[in-house]
């Protein structure tokens, strides 16, 4: 609060009697007048009482003549503004300045001429039963003060210019409203705020007055360190602080030992200040209670803490103190609580050889420890765990402990002290980055020694541009081309330690001839005498087969497949360079495939691996150990759990477990698109993940464009009777169930609806005619038919095989061309015979079953794609899509995407550009997280808009 001077004082007369030696009070009827027209009263008096020829009395002549010199020293400028606080309120006043000698002179001898009469009326004490004579000298100065402060008011408040003008800063101006009572009593910011109001009002005086007020001094306390003072523990000292350049701190001591006196700091004089001391020690005692045993003492200046009491200043009555305006000086040597930095120094055991390392190598450990920037020692730190201590003397500084973070450091680290494996090391350090929002886990970095084998494999991962190229395998039979040789030299090195890699360039970019190079590399170097196991889908065995037979003939390639096979295994694997079998064999194979001693793993389509509790993931994981390598061209297919499922294979433990895993990154990047946690996650797979893109600019020139376009077409009236009966059937087979029961009932109305939004025959199979009824077939029809007459070829992808077959004998009959049908019935043989036809131009339609024909094709004959019903996830179409759009097309590649309007196909299309996004942040979802949806989402997806087609 801001409290004005009173608007109205009174002036009465009071007569005393003596009663011997005694003034003994009477009562005299008075006239109470506002106390600035009592001063003017008193200024006109003896000039009256001449024009009058009234005899003035001896008292009121002395009250006439301080009035006169009143008057005097307002015109000099002697009587000056001046701020207080009381009780925690700003109070805005009057004050005479510092007086010169003359008026020093003359106010004493008008004080000595006072007579008894006008020192009498001084309240009385409580409890006295007689008044106490008031002393001259401060009887006349608060009468000086305030009758100045009353005229002053006076004065402000008929001053015809604005108060705008007034003075140079709004804290100023305010208070100038005050004194002259125009101001609103609240300071909006409180004490605190009122800074800016002390200092400017100090400023302004401080020159006239030549001494500085409380306002210019702020009190706090220090903080100083055991042995720092006399005492020998830790000690709080009072402390006054300068507001004014420079910051000059006086202790207590020295406040108390100037009391009655003009303290000097620099250029400036204060007075009083233990005033300012003595009315700022009960509120920073209410914020630091220590200080409370303080309040008793009548020279508060230092106080002697406890352990506790230092951390209870540092944790909580810091910041209380600092946000209240006091000071709190803290010792330099006092570190704050802070993370442990724990760095290891690798370097490998004497004896070791490269060719022997991988991650599972152990190697030897020097450790560098500190908390923050203070280095301390593994036995001091042992130390700190021991005692328990909560603020440790260590190495000439005093360090405040977290003991959670201690205890969780030992139990994290002190397993490895001496020795650690590489692969428990960069799992370490990736832990730790991933946690590091935990402020009690270790900050734990990795470097390597100067020289040997670990500096140039953690080098070389952090920044693959070191890796040192190799030369082509001379058994090669194709040019790679310059991103392919670089994938190629990073499989090498990652072969060369033992690493586990992924290798995720897009579709068509050539992973099979990077493949290819370093099976001959590593056979032509002497790495290994035993076979390469190569697992990949039945469809690709064919492909794999003619790939290594055309650009590694010198390869020995056994197939694992049909029946037979098991006989004599081990010695006819053995015989080989590369063994390739298919996923479902391994699972019914393991035992027979544990015979051998494989070099390593090649696990192609390892989409196929997002599973990890599957039979075939399991049986993958258990063959005998050996370097590990997965090819895909989408690395995240369904969600980032797809991506810990890959690094479980290559290096298992890399990414944690799969719970650690979704806490950690999936649940913040999928849910809450974690910017930061997908950094964090990219950093930790870079170096075992080779991705590269299509729009990369390094591979850009290789390929020719590709144009994605969405088709929107109508329903038909047939259509739409069908969806919006399907639509009200699904919702009320939904109603009461949950769990799996509901999942499955959503999923299975949504893929109703989605084989009537392709042709009613989808989902009625009326043996009807297929022109006419779906507005997506006649859109298609009409598509294709610029196709063919443009002499080009397309694909055509459905997920529905019944549907497929229809529409083979649909387009056939309605172009008179030849059209192939693919889907997961066919033989792999007549498979390999349909891709040659197409690709010979044999045949220009190819209707192909997305999951059946998504994956393993080379079919660059067509410069069309159309999906004709949408699969609802990103990843799959991109991998259909790249059938035509790879290496050796050399046409652009238009992408027709058919959608039909007012649909769930529409609005799942919008939610396809989100899933993208996901996937391109760290390196999706497939459509049975559609069974999770609520009712009302459900239904807001499937509800049929209005986008009809009109029948004619």
């Amino acid at each position: 609060m801001l409290r004005g001077l009173p608007q109205v004082s009174s002036l009465s007369l009071v007569i005393l009697l003596d009663d011997g030696d005694r003034l003994i009070p009477t009562k005299v009827a008075g006239l109470a007048i506002p106390l600035a027209d009592g001063a003017q009263w008193l200024l006109d008096l003896e000039s009256r009482c001449q024009s009058e020829s009234i005899r003035l009395g001896q008292s009121l002549r002395t009250w006439s003549v301080a009035a006169t010199l009143l008057l005097e020293l307002l015109g000099r400028g002697r009587l000056l503004p001046g701020l207080t606080v009381e009780a925690g309120c700003l109070t805005a006043l009057w004050q005479l300045a510092h007086p010169d000698p003359d008026d020093e002179e003359r106010l004493a001898r008008l004080a000595a001429a006072m007579p008894d009469l006008c020192r009498a009326m001084v309240p009385p004490e409580r409890n006295a039963k007689t008044f106490r004579p008031a002393a001259a000298r401060t009887l006349l100065d608060r009468f000086l003060r305030a009758a100045g402060a009353a005229l002053a008011e006076r004065f402000l408040a008929d001053m015809d210019r604005p108060f705008s003008e007034l003075g140079p800063q709004s804290a100023v101006r305010h208070w100038l409203l005050a004194l002259g009572g125009q101001a609103s009593r609240d300071l909006p910011a409180g004490l605190t705020g009122a800074t800016e109001l002390f200092t400017a009002a100090d400023a302004w005086i401080a020159p006239a007055t030549g001494v500085r007020g409380l306002q210019s001094l702020r009190s706090g306390l220090r903080l100083n360190l055991p042995g720092e003072t006399e005492g020998s523990g830790w000690e709080v000292e009072l402390i006054l602080q300068t507001t004014v350049e420079p910051l000059v701190t006086i202790p207590a001591q020295a406040v108390w030992e100037a009391i009655g006196q003009e303290l000097i700091v620099g250029h400036h004089r204060y007075q009083n200040v233990e005033q300012r001391l003595l009315t700022d020690l009960p509120v920073m005692a209410r914020l630091f209670p220590a200080l409370e045993r303080l309040r008793g003492d009548g020279a508060p200046a230092r106080l002697g803490v406890n352990t506790q009491e230092v951390l209870a200043l540092l944790e909580e009555a810091t910041p209380l103190l600092k946000e209240a305006g006091f000071v709190v000086l803290l010792p330099t040597g006092l570190l704050r609580s802070q993370s442990l930095k724990a760095k290891m120094h690798l370097k490998p055991m004497s004896g070791a050889t490269e060719s022997r390392f991988g991650l599972d190598s152990i190697v030897n450990v020097d450790w560098d420890l500190a908390l923050g920037t203070h280095p301390i020692d593994w036995d001091e730190l042992e130390r700190m765990a021991r005692e328990k201590a909560l603020l440790v003397q260590s190495q000439g500084c005093w360090v405040q402990v977290d003991q959670r973070t201690i205890q969780t450091a030992l139990k994290n680290l002190e397993p490895y002290r001496k020795q650690i494996t590489l692969g428990t090391a960069m799992r370490l350090e990736a832990k730790a980055s991933a946690t590091k929002t935990d402020e009690a886990k270790p900050d734990v970095k990795v470097e390597a020694s100067s020289e040997g084998w670990v500096l140039d494999l953690l080098e070389r991962l952090r920044e693959p541009a070191r890796i040192e190229p190799v030369p082509a395998p001379e058994g090669l039979k194709a040019t790679l081309r310059p991103y392919q040789e670089r994938g190629f030299h990073w499989l090498a090195f990652m072969r060369r330690f033992g690493l586990g890699a992924i290798l995720a360039d897009d579709m068509g970019l050539g992973k099979t001839i990077q493949v290819t190079a370093l099976l001959l590399h590593e056979r032509e170097q002497g790495w290994t005498e035993a076979p390469t196991l190569l697992i990949c889908p039945v469809s690709l065995v064919g492909n794999w087969r003619r790939e290594l037979a055309r650009f590694a003939p010198g390869l020995k390639v056994l197939i694992h497949h049909g029946s037979g096979r098991t006989g004599n295994f081990a010695e006819r694997a053995m015989a080989h360079d590369v063994v390739i079998t298919t996923y479902t064999l391994v699972a019914r194979d393991e035992a027979t495939l544990k015979t051998v001693p494989w070099a390593g793993l090649v696990v192609d389509e390892a989409q196929n691996l997002k599973n990890p509790s599957a039979k075939h993931a399991q049986a993958i994981r258990r063959l005998p150990p050996g370097y590990r390598i997965a090819l895909t061209g989408t690395p995240v297919e369904n969600h980032l759990g797809d991506l810990w499922a890959l690094f479980h294979f290559i290096n298992p433990g890399m990414l944690g477990s799969q719970e650690e895993f979704r806490k950690t990154f999936a649940l913040p990047i999928e849910r809450f698109r974690d910017e930061e946690a997908a950094k964090r996650l990219r950093d930790l797979v870079q170096p075992f993940m080779l991705r590269r893109v299509k729009t990369d600019p390094t591979i850009i020139d290789d390929l020719p464009e590709k144009q994605e376009m969405p088709v929107f077409v109508n329903l038909s009236m047939e259509q739409a009777a069908l969806y919006e009966a399907v639509v009200e059937d699904t919702m009320n087979r939904t109603l009461g169930l949950a769990g799996i029961a509901r999942h499955g009932a959503v999923l299975a109305g949504l893929t109703r609806l989605k084989q009537i939004c392709n042709h009613p025959s989808g989902m009625v199979a009326d043996g009807g005619p297929m022109e006419g009824r779906s507005g997506k077939l006649d859109r298609l029809t009409e598509m294709l038919e610029e196709v063919l007459a443009e002499g080009d070829s397309a694909l055509i992808f459905t997920q529905f095989s019944q549907f497929g077959a229809r529409l083979k004998e649909y387009l056939a009959r309605r172009f008179n061309v030849n059209v192939l049908f693919l889907d997961g019935s066919v033989p792999r043989q007549e498979r390999e015979q349909m891709v040659q036809s197409f690709q010979a131009g044999e045949a220009p339609l190819f209707i192909l079953s997305l999951k059946a024909g998504g994956v393993g094709l080379t079919l660059t004959r067509a410069s069309h794609v159309f999906h004709f019903d949408r699969w609802w996830n990103p990843a799959v179409e991109d991998q259909a899509t790249d059938r035509a759009f790879r290496i050796g097309q050399t046409r652009t590649v238009m992408v027709h995407k058919l959608v039909t309007a007012g649909t769930l196909e529409e609005r799942i299309d919008e939610l396809l550009a989100e899933k993208r996004q996901i996937s391109g942040q760290v390196v999706g979802t497939g459509e049975s997280w559609l069974g999770d949806l609520s009712t009302d989402d459900l239904r807001r997806l499937i509800a049929l808009e209005d986008a009809l087609e009109e029948e004619g």
